[in-house]
Order: C-alpha cells, then sequence, then structure tokens
C-alpha cells in the first residue's frame, strides 16, 4: 500500500484506491488498525467503510484536518464530546444519576469534585457516559444502567 496511513493522520480527508468495485473512495480517517493496516473511513453520507489493507492500492491525503479539530467525526461518533457543558451543568447531570442509582438500589457516593462512585468500586467522571472498574460482573450491570439512564433522559 502506497501512503501508509497512521493515528497521526485520524480526521484527514482520504482517497483510498482499491481493488474492488468503484476503484476508489473518499471521506474523512476514522482510524487505522496498526496490526493489519485496514482502513475505516467515514464517507459523506455518514456511512462507515472498513476497507481491508489487502485491498487498497494506494492512500492519498486530500487535505489533514485542523489542528485538535475532528467535530465532524465526533459528532457522528462521540456526539457527547462535543457538548460544552461548564462544570455547573455538570453538577445537575450528577444529581440526576444519584438519584437514579439510588432507585436503583445501587450504593452512591461522591468521588471528588465532579466524579461518582457506585457499589463502591465503579467509577464515574464527566461526561458521565462510561464507567471504570476492576470488577467487570458489577462493572457490567452498572454501565447496563447507566446505558437505560442516557436513553431516557
Amino acid at each position: 500500500m502506497q501512503g501508509d496511513l497512521g493515528l497521526g493522520d485520524v480526521g484527514s480527508l482520504i482517497r483510498v484506491d482499491h481493488t474492488a468495485g468503484s476503484g476508489h473512495i473518499e471521506g474523512r480517517l476514522f482510524t487505522v488498525d496498526p496490526e493489519s493496516g485496514a482502513v475505516v473511513m467515514v464517507t459523506g453520507g455518514e456511512k462507515t467503510l472498513y476497507i481491508p489493507r489487502c485491498s487498497i492500492t494506494a492512500v492519498t491525503i486530500l487535505e489533514k484536518p485542523p489542528s485538535g479539530n475532528l467535530n465532524e467525526i465526533d459528532e457522528l461518533y462521540f456526539p457527547w464530546t462535543v457538548e460544552k457543558l461548564e462544570s455547573g451543568d455538570w453538577g445537575e447531570v450528577k444529581k440526576k444519576l444519584q438519584a437514579f442509582f439510588v432507585s436503583h438500589r445501587m450504593p452512591i457516593e461522591e468521588l471528588g469534585e465532579d466524579g461518582l462512585t457506585i457499589a463502591g468500586c465503579v467509577t464515574l467522571q464527566p461526561p458521565f457516559r462510561t464507567c471504570s472498574s476492576a470488577n467487570d460482573i458489577i462493572l457490567a450491570r452498572v454501565q447496563k444502567l447507566l446505558d437505560s439512564f442516557h436513553e431516557g433522559s
């Protein structure tokens, strides 16, 4: 493959020439699998494409992304990272989460200024979309509850 891509190229507008179909595809680079060399890109119609390295004949970077600005891709896949909430707004989300977990009989405590600890072992930080824990069983239960909280709000 010509023009090997790296993670530093994420967000770039690229053209991938390949062996199948129309011959080339243009879109924004979402990521590159560092092991297999496969390319994941987003085309204009919010369509995500996975292109294995074996079918790529050439890659051309048409336009580098503006420094530190991946909003087009972030808005599509990670809309909560684009939200610009002030710390006061996090407090309201945090209070709603606390009430939600209490109503589901899950013990919850504040962790520092912004974070939460659930069941004594799961930590949750703004933007309150994912949590972490060494206990996979409790983590799965809390993540499922967290997902249902965001679906309902």
